[in-house]
């Protein structure tokens, strides 16, 4: 997935990009980490080196990974980030992805199963101040990876489920009374994630929530 990631957006790039603009010819980078734990959290590391994972309750969005996959994470923003070019002064002077949509990361399963494809926001601010920019900023990633026609034939046939997730302060988070209850007796009791309906999105096939709990 993060091959066919590279080599489609470079190409979409190249074919888009503003005529003052040379082919984007440079080495592309793509970051990953893969998590199977059974409960973790996950943190926005704002292109900071690091792993995103972090120990429940400390994070800004717990993962509940019932069916113990093997999650693997790109660092989606700073993929997108990296075309650009900058000054002697540290000052952005080329950007090839000017105004493109960056949620922080996408995770998929890379099992056998392929159970999920998931497109995750996160945010520090309140939710309330967050629908209507991170709500954009998922629908954007959506249609653009599903106007790959590549990309949009792996998320179709190899996934069964594709979801986005919204998380930020005052979403439905993760509040078990005990973690010293049985893993799925944790999983059972977590709330449930509020569904946002947009018809762009799911007509690609993709659900969409807001949640700091994310049941798997």
């Amino acid at each position: 997935m993060k091959d066919l990631l590279k080599s489609e957006i470079v190409k979409y790039i190249n074919i888009h990009r503003s005529e003052i603009l040379e082919e984007w010819n440079k080495k592309t980078e793509i970051q990953t980490e893969t998590i199977s734990d059974r409960i973790f959290d996950i943190v926005d590391l704002r292109s900071k080196q690091g792993s995103i994972k972090c120990s429940q309750g400390t994070g800004e969005a717990t993962y509940f990974n019932a069916s113990n996959l093997s999650l693997c994470f790109i660092r989606y923003e700073d993929f997108i980030n990296q075309f650009r070019t900058y000054n002697d002064r540290g000052q952005i002077e080329k950007d090839w992805t000017k105004g493109w949509s960056r949620p922080d990361y996408i995770a998929y399963d890379s099992g056998a199963e392929k159970q999920y494809f998931i497109i995750h926001e996160l945010s520090s601010g309140d939710i309330s101040n967050k629908h209507t920019d991170g709500r954009k900023q998922l629908l954007n990633t959506v249609l653009l990876l599903c106007s790959q026609n590549e990309i949009n034939d792996k998320l179709q046939n190899d996934f069964k489920e594709r979801v986005c997730f919204l998380s930020a302060k005052g979403c439905v988070k993760a509040t078990p009374n005990s973690n010293a209850d049985s893993f799925m007796e944790i999983y059972n009791h977590l709330p449930d994630p509020i569904p946002i309906h947009n018809k762009a999105v799911e007509k690609r096939n993709f659900k969409e929530f807001e949640t700091n709990a994310i049941k798997l």
